[in-house]
């Protein structure tokens, strides 16, 4: 039975919007695809000491920059067979983001442009399409995250 890989996500939290990345060309894995910084965990890494990492290399921020507010539960892609590890932080206003050159585009994207995953498997944004294990972070972030950021519950559909 191969062993199962494990990444982590960060899901950055700015004035109801989230922050998404589009993955550049050249990147090995997701090359183009829309979705969260973060990245694979090493052997003997932990999920949080790998986001730690993953956010300081892809976006030069360290943690002082971020305070994660919360977990969601892990996620796991169908084809590659990855366990991601969904962390979701507030973003300090002051803050300075600057991608290196793994990440082609990114932005914050207003929940409420998310709102379609609670019901659908994709949505289009500006970045591009929002698919696969994303798309079902972002719909448990609907479901689960308002129990740390009571705020979301006013954009879920009732």
């Amino acid at each position: 039975m191969p062993r199962v890989k494990k990444a982590s996500v960060c899901i950055l939290f700015k004035d109801m919007s989230i922050l998404l990345v589009k993955r550049s060309k050249e990147h090995i894995q997701h090359a183009n695809e829309v979705g969260f910084p973060g990245g694979m965990v090493r052997i003997g890494e932990s999920p949080l000491n790998a986001l730690y990492r993953e956010i300081e290399e892809e976006l030069s921020l360290n943690n002082t920059h971020y305070n994660i507010v919360g977990q969601l539960n892990p996620v796991k892609t169908m084809t590659t067979n990855i366990k991601i590890y969904p962390f979701v932080a507030l973003l300090s206003d002051e803050t300075k983001i600057k991608p290196s050159e793994e990440i082609e585009k990114w932005d914050f994207i207003p929940l409420i442009e998310l709102r379609p995953l609670v019901y659908s498997d994709l949505v289009e944004t500006r970045l591009g399409v929002i698919w696969g294990a994303t798309a079902r972070i972002v719909r448990e972030l609907f479901k689960e995250g308002r129990n740390f950021l009571p705020e979301i519950f006013s954009l879920i559909p009732h």
